[in-house]
């Protein structure tokens, strides 16, 4: 067996790098940007009204004016004019609306009384230069960076890239993905099960993993414990997808036909068995060093486990995605783990009052015990070598989602 380490380095030695494609920016989200996105303006692209109320210049106020004339109203979207006569006059603006010329400074709405063509302002008032303004270009230069290459776009991002003018933009490619679930005893979801019969689960948990990774192609498939039907099956899929992940039938046992199928079809196998508990059967390889494939054990939590410690990094790392920092919680209560391998173990994350993250631990009755995730955020590992992991020991995290 492997460590998980040397698993994650030759999974990442082998994996393709996807290609770059043009997408309209309403499909963008959730794909990797594949360029730098630069502002086409200043942003704001003009002094910006922060605040509804009048326009004008702080010299009238700092001069001991207080009563003014009203020359207009300028809403969002208009052409702002300049004041005529900065010294005795002011205009009315709506929040969003452009600085007109002469003003520096906004005075709120509830500190004005209007009247017909005349404007009071509260002696009280307090009266700054440049206040409730949105100056422009502060928030970036024309030609500045807003949008890194390597990040994958969610809201904020594509806000971004429309207010820069970009109706398309480049992302990496998302190959579409096969999964794979082996066993007779397996039914859909809609069907009737026998008392010898469970559901299948692991490749809708499988298909909603993926799909929050930001990957929308995905096919699911079946395939009963028969070495021919395993073999035809993989035959027809491995030219036909980018990425195929299988659950179950990798194992040691009798009816676990997926790795020598798959040899047999010319995948070359980089690694079988590792390291960890659960997940230890876990199987990579590559076809024609083009297409990975992972094949997962079939209990559900060791599937969950292997697919977001391995599969969903190795796939940002194909779609060229930047790295993020390594996240890491604390343990909130200790734990014992009695196995000379590591460990991965779900938890439910707390936050103490100074602000650190803590990971409360959740046994689970097995590596089957699917129902005992129903309460964690995402799981830990814990490294080989010790049996006694106590409080307050900081630990690598991985999230569900």
């Amino acid at each position: 067996m492997i460590s998980p380490p040397q698993a994650e380095a030759l999974i990442q030695h082998h994996m393709p790098r996807w290609g770059v494609r043009s997408v309209p920016l309403r499909e963008a989200a959730g794909a990797v940007l594949r360029e730098t996105v630069v502002a086409d303006r200043d942003l704001p692209p003009y002094d910006r009204v922060t605040m509804d109320g009048v326009a004008m210049a702080y010299a009238a106020w700092q001069g001991g004016c207080r009563r003014f004339r009203l020359e207009g109203v300028v809403a969002a979207g208009q052409q702002a004019p300049a004041l005529h006569d900065p010294a005795t006059s002011v205009l009315q603006v709506m929040t969003g609306a452009m600085l007109p010329a002469g003003a520096d400074t906004i005075v709120p709405v509830e500190q004005c009384r209007i009247s017909g063509d005349q404007v009071d302002i509260d002696a009280a008032a307090q009266v700054a230069p440049l206040q409730f303004l949105h100056s422009q270009g502060s928030d970036r230069r024309q030609g500045d960076r807003v949008l890194a290459e390597g990040v994958r776009l969610c809201a904020p991002h594509c806000t971004i890239a429309a207010a820069v003018g970009r109706p398309t933009l480049k992302v990496s490619a998302r190959p579409p993905i096969a999964i794979i679930s082996t066993g007779d005893e397996l039914k859909p979801v809609e069907a009737a099960v026998g008392p010898h019969q469970i559901r299948s689960a692991n490749d809708v948990g499988l298909r909603a993993a993926l799909q929050g990774a930001g990957f929308g192609d995905i096919e699911t498939f079946h395939v009963p414990d028969d070495p021919q039907a395993t073999r035809d099956l993989l035959a027809r899929l491995l030219p036909a997808f980018g990425v195929l992940i299988a659950t179950g039938g990798v194992s040691m046992g009798r009816h676990d036909y997926v790795p020598a199928a798959l040899q047999e079809l010319g995948v070359k196998q980089h690694f079988h068995k590792v390291s960890q508990k659960p997940g230890k059967p876990m199987w990579f390889g590559t076809y024609q060093g083009a297409v990975p494939v992972f094949g997962l054990p079939g209990n559900p939590v060791s599937t969950l486990v292997c697919l977001h410690r391995y599969v969903v990094p190795a796939l940002a790392l194909a779609q060229g995605a930047a790295e993020g920092p390594e996240a890491v919680v604390q343990l909130d209560s200790p734990v014992r783990f009695p196995w000379p391998l590591t460990g991965y173990l779900p938890v439910r994350l707390t936050w103490a009052g100074t602000g650190e993250c803590r990971a409360h631990p959740l046994t689970t009755n097995t590596s089957g015990d699917f129902a005992a995730l129903s309460g964690s955020d995402g799981f830990v590992e814990l490294p080989p070598g010790k049996e006694l992991f106590v409080a307050g020991e900081v630990l690598r995290y991985y999230a569900w989602q």
